[in-house]
């Protein structure tokens, strides 16, 4: 089955054994690596291709109810901290000695030339393997249903929180979190 891409119209195709018998599916393009919503209910059913419009919010399924009453000291946005800076180091395996500092609250790792922000040189490694997020002074790490899996303390984890010179493995690479005041 195939999809078209709202934000460039790339052909995007769906393994159809995954998909099939759903009414959504959450896509990400690979052309502009934009991630989308549709519906897939084809207008024609004749047709192998979907235009995949944007599904609107109250659409959406399993959307997060917002309570009017919360305020916004309670809600947590990704955003740098201030007067700190963050640096991922690979410290063990093919790419050992990279080091990048982040610039965004929120990047992904991958393969190298798997369109992930911060990409590392390392066959095990998947496309987009992982996240790290930054919400205010916390840092953590997210696994993006990588094949090998994300690992913290030789443990798999789906996410963790990261403290100063935290070490976790992706692959057969061993990256650390530092995190310095200035």
């Amino acid at each position: 089955m195939r999809v078209r891409c709202t934000h460039c119209s790339a052909q995007v195709d769906l393994d159809d054994g995954r998909y099939k018998g759903r009414r959504m599916a959450q896509i990400r393009c690979w052309m502009c690596a934009q991630t989308s919503l549709v519906d897939l209910v084809p207008v024609d059913m004749n047709s192998s291709t979907l235009v995949a419009d944007p599904v609107a919010p109250e659409d959406r399924p399993f959307a997060a109810a917002r309570l009017a009453e919360v305020s916004r000291t309670q809600t947590a946005t990704l955003d740098l901290p201030i007067g700190k800076s963050i640096t991922i180091s690979v410290v063990d395996g093919p790419s050992a000695g990279f080091q990048r500092d982040l610039t965004m609250p929120l990047v992904t790792l991958g393969r190298l030339r798997g369109g992930a922000d911060i990409e590392i040189d390392d066959p095990q490694v998947s496309r987009l393997h992982c996240a790290i997020e930054v919400k205010g002074d916390d840092v953590f790490l997210r696994d993006l249903r990588s094949t090998n899996g994300t690992y913290v303390a030789g443990r798999r984890v789906l996410a963790a929180k990261l403290d100063d010179s935290a070490e976790f493995r992706i692959g057969s690479s061993a990256l650390r979190v530092d995190i310095a005041s200035h």
